[in-house]
């Protein structure tokens, strides 16, 4: 039976509405095809408050996992990030939004690796933007998977992060400059990136450049990249320690950890950190031969955060 508009249950309304709003208005396009808010619900877990998705990118249903893949009555959410494509073609626009409330914790991961097709017209690149905040006591970890720049491919990626002096940010990035099986390596055209963190009222904290070259690179066959060490995958983790535990001993033990993992990899990667500004975290660059030894290198570095903060280890599964 057909029921008026007027005798239609009010709850549905509702329902209506409330998806509604999970999308763009008409005539204005959201900049971002994947764009969360996460906040702590009733219990203290981290919940998903808001979903926007569009192609290519989505999300994966929330994962609790803790103490090597234990499921466990923890508060952090994991979630894996998506990307339906094949990759980033010439002119393609992708734009990531993530807002943390207070307490909030989420660990970000990627499905698979992010590819950077070639782009024959030299003046054609893809872009991808990210934009961050994180509310008191938030924690953001991103470990994506690489980044790989095919021959010909150029990509500029911007950063910007708003971040609470007691929120925590572990922050990472591996580049593959080409399709290393191939013998292809430094044949893609540019890779820029520009990270800026900034506090709540809009206070510059510091920013971090990047503008790596493949084919104009005068250096790429030099011992600098590649060269007779056979390293030539770059990483970069940005490591922020919330101010209450920021402390000078802290941020030695935890630089002095992150070198021990190097020494670990019998020579796979080579590291060097530094110290952010105002003393609250480590800047660190990497190179590797593999991968696989980067981003272990890279997860065992979360684990040493973690223990700072007294939490448990990632999972194994991760």
């Amino acid at each position: 039976m057909l029921l008026a508009p007027e005798s239609c249950d009010r709850r549905d309304v509702v329902r209506e509405r409330a998806v509604i709003q999970e999308k763009p208005a008409v005539g204005h396009a959201s900049p971002y095809q994947l764009a969360l808010k996460l906040a702590c619900n009733h219990a203290g877990k981290t919940i998903l408050q808001h979903r926007y998705m569009a192609y290519p990118l989505s999300i994966s249903p929330i994962f609790r996992l803790e103490a090597n893949g234990a499921v466990a009555a923890s508060q952090r959410a994991y979630l894996y990030r998506m990307n339906t494509s094949p990759g980033l073609l010439a002119d393609d626009a992708i734009g990531v939004s993530l807002q943390l409330a207070a307490g909030s914790q989420l660990y970000l991961a990627d499905q698979s690796a992010m590819k950077v097709h070639t782009m024959p017209q030299t003046d054609t690149q893809a872009t991808l933007t990210y934009d961050i905040e994180l509310a008191a006591e938030a924690t953001l970890e991103f470990l994506p998977e690489p980044l790989i720049l095919f021959a010909d491919a150029a990509l500029t990626q911007t950063t910007e992060i708003t971040l609470h002096p007691t929120a925590g940010l572990s922050w990472g990035e591996i580049i593959l400059p080409g399709r290393l099986a191939r013998g292809e390596v430094y044949a893609f055209r540019h890779y820029r990136n520009r990270m800026r963190v900034k506090s709540p009222a809009q206070k510059l904290w510091f920013v971090e450049s990047m503008n790596l070259l493949g084919k104009d690179n005068r250096f790429a066959a030099t011992d600098l990249f590649a060269g007779r060490s056979g390293r030539s995958v770059l990483g970069t983790l940005v490591l922020v320690l919330p101010e209450a535990i920021a402390s000078a001993s802290n941020l030695s033990q935890l630089e002095a950890e992150i070198e021990t993992l190097a020494e670990q990899t019998a020579g796979a990667v080579a590291l060097a950190s530094s110290t952010l500004p105002g003393d609250r975290g480590l800047f660190v660059r990497a190179i590797s031969s593999t991968t696989r030894e980067l981003h272990a290198c890279f997860k065992a570095a979360l684990n040493c955060v973690r223990r700072l903060r007294n939490q448990a280890q990632l999972p194994y599964s991760l």
